[in-house]
Formats: structure tokens, sequence, C-alpha cells
């Protein structure tokens, strides 16, 4: 028997609502998607000045980072010519090489993850970060993103 841990609905509302908030805060329109740790969606807010192709772009950079445990920015190894070249049109085109989808880790587990689709790099990064920060705030524990900030191939 395998147990696996996952978002409450109350939690991946968190973290859209605190992703979504920080997307304001920058003057961006973006979707916040909230996935399950097999990359279901739990949440999905579109603002009102979202575009409307960014909605499967954020449920698929939040399926990407929960399935593969990993922020979406790390697939440089993605690139032509390289080891992983192709990845990106696994299942069915869904797996998202570029920076916006973020997994949330509890305790070194992947409970889920955010994906946001609508500003450039350091705001959908940041948007992230707002979104993983709340809920690991709300269960007592610190985020450290350290892991995924200095990371290099």
């Amino acid at each position: 028997m395998i147990e696996m841990r996952r978002l409450s609905l109350a939690e991946a509302e968190l973290a859209a609502d605190a992703a979504l908030a920080k997307a304001v805060e920058l003057g961006v329109g973006s979707v916040i998607a909230i996935v399950d740790p097999a990359g279901w969606p739990i949440v999905v807010k579109r603002p009102d000045n979202a575009k409307p192709t960014s909605v499967n772009i954020a449920i698929d950079k939040a399926f990407t980072a929960a399935c593969h445990k990993r922020p979406t920015h790390t697939y440089t190894n993605a690139q032509p010519g390289q080891e992983a070249f192709g990845i990106m049109n696994m299942h069915g085109g869904r797996f998202a090489i570029f920076v916006g989808g973020w997994p949330i880790e509890v305790d070194g587990e992947v409970v889920g993850g955010i994906g946001v689709s609508g500003g450039h790099t350091k705001e959908d990064i940041a948007c992230c970060k707002a979104g993983v920060r709340a809920v690991l705030e709300s269960l007592g524990k610190t985020a450290d993103f350290s892991k995924w900030d200095n990371w290099a191939p």
C-alpha cells in the first residue's frame, strides 16, 4: 500500500490566492493553476485581464513541476542537442520546459504543484514562490527556495 499526501482544496485555494495577489501587485494578468502530485487540477484561477491561452499553459506547468518534482525552469537539458531534447513532446505536448512551474513540497514530499502563466520570468517565479510560501507558512514551516534558485545542471 502506498500512502500519498496531497494538498486539500483549502490549501490549494490559499496557494492560488497568494500567487494571484502577487500577480496583481506586479501588475500582471496571470492564470494560476494548482495541481495534486499526479498533475490533476485542484484550482485554476483566471483573472479578467489574463489571456485565455494562459489557462492550459499554467495547468501544464503545474503538471510538469508536480509530476517530475522540480521547477520547470530546470529543464536546460531539453534544448536541441541535449540529452532530454524532445521531452516537451511527451504527454501530448503537456510537458513544460520553461519558467513558471514549481513543485509544492512539504517535509521533502511533493504534495502538489503550482503553474503560473502570464508574466515574464521573474514575475512568474515570484508568483510561484508566493503560492508555495503561503501553503508552507500555513503549516508552520518556512519556505526555502535555495535548492532550486541555485540549481545548475
